[in-house]
């Protein structure tokens, strides 16, 4: 089995992990770049010279190549920037027949700026697009002739790309978790907020559950898979293209490998629930947690448990830099102990039974203070923020109109501000009697800014 570093060179990630390894990511960048419009990755050394040069007019930083002198030159330092990264692994040199030396990108090199590349554009994957090329191979029955040149190994490359940018979809959640657990204000929870509700719950998410739903054709890949391991005369044609592919001698253990392909392929979409079950809790998770903090940090306003949390906020952040002598007189410091969470040692838990000695004699609640019990329950199942409560307020904000703007909903208060955030939220549920369309603009409420939407009747 083959090692990353049988293949790369021992110095090919010294560029990228040098002091200028942002110069020379920009220029690896560039020269692939300048790679494209070519027939091959291949190109006149003087051409990739002003390419970089030009960089380099920008980019205004002394570079040096060997620690002891630093060199200021555009032409030198694309000149020192081209040396190492040959020496490094990256490019090599090709004469041709007319004595001119090319710039060629070496071949593993490829691979991992093409990587590079997909990191910097960030793009979302067309899920339907992937499982729509994995169906559309499996019910071509012309293929079929090879199935495993024109089929499985297609199928098992798209299969596992699926899995990947699922992963990423789930890891990008988590990323956004990560940063709401930061310290943040309240209007930059909002912001963000928003922020990924548009990135990621509108977009990649909201097309994954939708039209994009991988579900609509897992049962015919399935049915496909399972009519090829089936079938003698498939599986003897595809062990034929395996042996020929993959360069094996072996029909028995082309045959296993065969079988182990399309198995795995088969468990890889039953593993899709497990994937979007994940998908769900971390989105509703996440989303539960920014309206959370939100409301945490719009109820410490000017009320006074907020100047009191304030205040002992700024004891807090002095006590951490140094204890001012005119706060020594307001309280005394002792030592605690505690156990740690990451301690073995177990925190023993005890428990008192005690013993009824005889029941009350109280009347209890009398039918008035019932009533009232009731009414004071009901009262508060109507100001919560639940999403009958939401739908019920919008309708009667539009009241007989298709449209409001969200700059017409009532703002008096910071509960007014949450219940525009729960708009927002429940926006999506096909329950409601209404939706909201987006826009890229922001607007000014209370003082926090908010991205612009229009509440539209269904």
């Amino acid at each position: 089995m083959k090692r990353l570093f049988d293949i790369l060179p021992a110095d090919f990630f010294k560029p990228l992990t040098s002091k200028y390894r942002q110069e020379y990511a920009d220029c690896i960048m560039r020269l692939f770049n300048a790679f494209k419009p070519e027939i091959s990755y291949g190109v006149g050394r003087e051409i990739v010279v002003k390419e970089l040069a030009d960089y380099f007019e920008v980019d205004d930083v002394e570079m040096s190549f060997d620690d002891e002198t630093f060199v200021s030159d555009a032409r030198e330092k694309a000149n020192g920037v081209i040396a190492m990264l040959k020496r490094c692994g990256w490019i090599e040199y090709e004469q041709e027949v007319n004595h001119q030396i090319n710039v060629v990108l070496c071949e593993y090199a490829i691979p991992v700026i093409e990587s590079m590349n997909r990191v910097i554009r960030d793009e979302e994957a067309e899920y339907q697009g992937i499982i729509s090329q994995i169906h559309a191979s499996l019910q071509n029955e012309e293929l079929y002739t090879k199935p495993y040149e024109l089929i499985i190994k297609g199928v098992l490359e798209n299969t596992e790309r699926l899995l990947s940018e699922l992963k990423k979809l789930n890891a990008s959640i988590k990323r956004h978790m990560d940063r709401q657990t930061n310290d943040m204000g309240a209007d930059e929870i909002l912001d963000h907020f928003f922020d990924y509700h548009q990135n990621i719950g509108s977009k990649a998410y909201l097309r994954m559950k939708t039209s994009e739903n991988i579900s609509y054709f897992r049962t015919a890949i399935i049915e496909r898979i399972e009519r090829m391991m089936e079938s003698p005369e498939i599986m003897e044609r595809a062990v034929a293209g395996y042996m020929e592919v993959e360069e094996t001698e072996d029909p028995d253990q082309a045959y296993d490998q065969v079988i182990g392909i399309l198995i795995d392929i088969k468990s890889s979409f039953y593993r899709l629930d497990d994937i979007i079950e994940e998908i769900d809790r971390k989105h509703a998770r996440y989303m539960r947690s920014a309206v959370m903090r939100a409301r945490f940090l719009l109820a410490t306003g000017n009320n006074l448990e907020g100047k009191l949390s304030k205040i002992l906020d700024m004891y807090v952040r002095e006590l951490n830099d140094e204890i001012q002598p005119d706060l020594e007189t307001l309280f005394s410091l002792y030592p605690q102990s505690y156990v740690s969470p990451e301690s073995l040692q177990t925190i023993p838990v005890t428990k008192k039974l005690g013993t009824v000695s005889k029941f009350s004699d109280d009347a209890g609640m009398s039918e008035e203070e019932r009533q009232l019990y009731k009414e004071a329950l009901r009262m508060k199942n109507r100001s919560r923020f639940s999403r009958k409560n939401i739908n019920e307020y919008v309708a009667n904000l539009l009241d007989g109109r298709d449209e409001l703007p969200v700059t017409e909903v009532p703002v008096a208060s910071r509960r007014d501000l949450i219940r525009i955030i729960y708009i927002s939220i429940y926006a999506g549920n096909r329950s409601n009697n209404y939706t909201i369309k987006r826009s890229g603009r922001q607007v000014e409420m209370q003082g926090y800014s908010l991205p612009y939407f229009d509440i539209l009747r269904k």
